[in-house]
């Protein structure tokens, strides 16, 4: 991959993670929505696939797996009207467990 091309990709990465960070605090109506973190964008070559990398608590995960399925077509729609692609990527969320990892080794470092 050219260096150019690398650095386009991680701008639509960036753009699209903050649009998404934007639509999920302003636009969602359903409160375990709220807290939700988006972590990383990771957007295929071709633009045609994004993977969007999220965290929440561990209480709200089983809720919110099936409501991001879902609304998934939503966030691309509104996607595809705010940034200027010719094609936008289909969204595909996959949780993050790194942050909460690091959580706990903090915790038990605390303990010793």
């Amino acid at each position: 991959m050219k260096q150019q091309d690398s650095f386009r990709i991680e701008r639509i990465n960036e753009l699209i993670r903050r649009e998404l960070v934007t639509l999920l605090k302003n636009e969602t109506k359903d409160p375990r929505l709220a807290n939700i973190n988006i972590t990383d964008v990771l957007t295929s070559r071709d633009l045609s696939a994004a993977k969007v990398y999220y965290t929440v608590s561990e209480k709200d995960k089983s809720a919110v797996v099936p409501l991001l399925a879902k609304a998934s077509g939503f966030f691309r729609s509104r996607l595809s009207k705010t940034i200027d692609l010719r094609h936008t990527p289909a969204l595909r969320f996959i949780f993050d467990p790194a942050p909460n990892t690091g959580a706990r080794i903090d915790d038990l470092l605390a303990k010793l």
